[in-house]
């Protein structure tokens, strides 16, 4: 971790330790590190949106397919 510059966090990780990913996002912005994710699968933007909206500011780039971006803006109330 301390030699990588991109650090890559698959979505599904959210399942079980969005501590964990939250700590690793925090280290990447403390250190000038670029942070990616992917949404990973629509039922993790619906039940893991608390935990998913927190890494968020620490997220440089975000990937997801069609499916995952529009059951996410759901969730979030967008039209």
């Amino acid at each position: 971790v301390e030699k990588a510059k991109f650090l890559y966090s698959a979505g599904f990780f959210l399942t079980v330790s969005p501590e964990s990913m939250l700590t690793v996002a925090k280290h990447a912005a403390e250190t000038g590190k670029y942070y990616m994710i992917n949404l990973a699968a629509p039922f993790i933007c619906q039940f893991f949106k608390d935990p998913l909206l927190k890494l968020f500011p620490y997220v440089d780039f975000i990937f997801g397919n069609e499916c995952e971006a529009r059951t996410f803006a759901q969730v979030q109330g967008w039209e």
